[in-house]
């Protein structure tokens, strides 16, 4: 079998393995041992045709995961495609596609579907019905598969001036078959054990670069950022009750669909941000839906109508923020002045 040529610079996770020690291996004989390395090297190209041969035949393992020989890709060092174009007052929303990379994230039952190709797909689906609205600016944290730290992921949002940030992932259980969607938001105290397991385990993905952005030394700096956080943790709360109403129907939830936890991606303490578990890879009937296409445009349709909605309520809030400072006689209703913007927003979907 003719040896499989590298492409784009990836290798697969026991490939690289082995590539690990044979290099070690090299380095520890010598230069006077260079028959041995050669039977070394002859040993690594047959292991590698036996890798192919055996995926050739539909072997499927968590070993067939693609991780990229760079292993991350930091925020400065890439420069995010900007959908519909940064337009002064548009809504600038980033949607993030958990993991990517050599970090694969959860697993169905038979390890063929990965997370990581789930939120990707969704997070694709989630773009294009936010750029067929007109109404918003939309950019993705990652919109191939490669990893990115989640400090990241959450420091792209901060330096773009996001105004919501949405990170799509999907649940798994190691025993039975839990099913439905959850929604988390921050909070540092976990709202129940299920919500501090699951927080721990995408926290793990990186733990390298998380800094305590929460350290101030002066007071006046610290009463203005923590007045900014409640204000942020306060608009999560509202966009995740308001993201709830407008997929239920289209997708399942579990029966406790709010949850709070402290999700390293969830902490820009000046950019609204959630997180939704989109299903249960796990389960291996939602396994199947999430990789259908009904099923993400479904959710993509359901993340549209919300960001619509929250941001025409925003902008409603502003305008009633305005008027309230006009003199009473020139104030005008601000019940009419919602009342139409969902309507024009009703009238645009139909």
């Amino acid at each position: 079998m003719a040896y499989r040529k590298l492409k784009k610079n990836f290798l697969r996770q026991e490939e690289t393995v082995m590539v690990k020690y044979l290099c070690l291996l090299i380095r520890h004989l010598g230069y006077e041992n260079y028959r041995k390395k050669i039977y070394l090297i002859g040993i690594f190209f047959l292991f590698f045709s036996w890798n192919d041969l055996l995926l050739a035949k539909g072997t499927t393992t968590s070993q067939a995961v693609r991780i990229p020989l760079a292993h991350a890709v930091t925020s400065d060092k890439i420069s995010p495609k900007i959908y519909k174009g940064r337009v002064s007052g548009r809504p600038l929303v980033v949607i993030d596609p958990g993991h990517g990379g050599h970090d694969p994230g959860s697993s169905s039952r038979d390890g063929r579907l990965h997370e990581k190709n789930v939120t990707l797909a969704i997070a694709l689906a989630v773009r294009n019905a936010l750029r067929e609205s007109g109404r918003v600016s939309v950019v993705l944290t990652r919109e191939d598969d490669h990893f990115l730290p989640l400090v990241s992921r959450r420091e792209m949002s901060r330096r773009m001036k996001a105004d919501l940030f949405i990170s799509i992932h999907a649940d798994s259980a190691p025993s039975g078959n839990p099913h439905g969607a959850t929604i988390y938001t921050l909070s540092e105290i976990a709202s129940d054990k299920i919500a501090a397991n699951l927080a721990a385990r995408e926290n793990q993905a990186d733990l390298s670069g998380i800094t305590d952005i929460q350290t101030q030394n002066n007071d006046v700096k610290s009463i203005l950022y923590d007045l900014t956080r409640r204000e942020t943790m306060n608009a999560s709360v509202s966009f995740a009750s308001l993201l709830q109403r407008e997929l239920q129907g289209r997708i399942p939830f579990r029966s406790h669909y709010h949850r709070f936890a402290g999700f390293v991606v969830l902490k820009a303490p000046d950019v609204p941000s959630v997180l939704i578990e989109t299903g249960y890879i796990s389960n291996p009937d939602e396994a199947a839906q999430l990789f259908s296409r009904s099923y993400r445009q479904a959710i993509a349709s359901g993340i549209r109508r919300a960001v619509e909605i929250y941001f025409a309520r925003r902008l409603a809030h502003l305008a009633e923020s305005s008027n309230f400072e006009k003199p009473k006689s020139e104030r005008k209703s601000s019940t009419r002045s919602l009342d139409s913007v969902l309507k024009n927003l009703n009238k645009h979907n139909e």
